[in-house]
């Protein structure tokens, strides 16, 4: 199911007030909604975004609710495949290639898609993080994004990997054309996944500052909304969107 976020009745007000100011209204809230993950995700991203310290009584609440939500709802399907496995402990000792070819054997003898799909995950997040082979990240990330469904942590990976790449471009409008293309990413893991939620809206908040300048755009005849190509290497269509 496509996330949209339940909270709008928030905006407008919250940047005027401080955390204390919204204790009352989410006690009325969690009277009605505390089962809602969605929402317990977004107000909760919501007031960190605003600076609400973890230590507050409000934000204590909020977050213990979502990761007893979280805990119930991620189907056992979802959660790390080959725990306690030799991949695990090659990792632990920091021998990160032999974990690759212990995955990728992995990958090849799993005959189920949506379990191939999180391992494929796992070998391209060890691609990117610690081997650092990024072109073979992203094509292993685009595969399990594809085997996987409805399984977002893909996504915020090659949002990962476009950034990296983003550095090769040589050049700030295509920098900037990458941050998009990498906020798109984000933008999906958190629209398919809900589990991600909280991981993608950080993201995103934070590579804001990267996008396009308008002045630059119409400089170049770009408006918003246009669909360009995006270079370095990255080759997606993505939406204009600016600052």
């Amino acid at each position: 199911m496509k996330y949209q976020s339940k909270t709008a009745f928030f905006k407008g007000e919250i940047p005027f007030f401080p955390c204390q100011y919204f204790t009352q209204e989410l006690e009325k809230m969690y009277a009605t909604h505390t089962a809602d993950i969605e929402i317990v995700a977004s107000i909760l991203e919501q007031l960190k975004t605003l600076g609400c310290l973890d230590t507050d009584p409000a934000m204590k609440m909020i977050q213990a609710q979502y990761d007893m939500l979280q805990a119930v709802v991620k189907p056992e399907t979802e959660r790390d495949p080959l725990s306690n496995s030799e991949v695990d402990q090659a990792i632990q000792e920091g021998n990160y290639p032999e974990a690759e070819q212990l995955l990728k054997i992995a990958v090849e003898e799993e005959p189920d898609s949506f379990k191939n799909g999180r391992l494929l995950f796992q070998l391209a997040h060890l691609q990117y993080k610690e081997l650092r082979l990024i072109e073979e990240a992203r094509n292993n990330a685009i595969r399990a994004a594809e085997l996987a469904s409805n399984f977002g942590k893909p996504y915020l990976l090659l949002g990962d990997i476009y950034l990296i790449m983003s550095r090769n471009c040589g050049e700030s409008w295509q920098e900037r054309l990458a941050a998009i293309a990498a906020m798109e990413k984000y933008e999906h893991a958190r629209n398919i996944d809900t589990s991600v939620v909280m991981e993608a809206n950080r993201r995103i908040v934070n590579l804001k500052g990267a996008l396009p300048l308008r002045e630059d755009g119409f400089a170049l005849g770009v408006s918003a909304g246009d669909k360009v190509s995006v270079g370095c290497g990255i080759d997606e269509t993505i939406t204009v969107r600016f600052q």
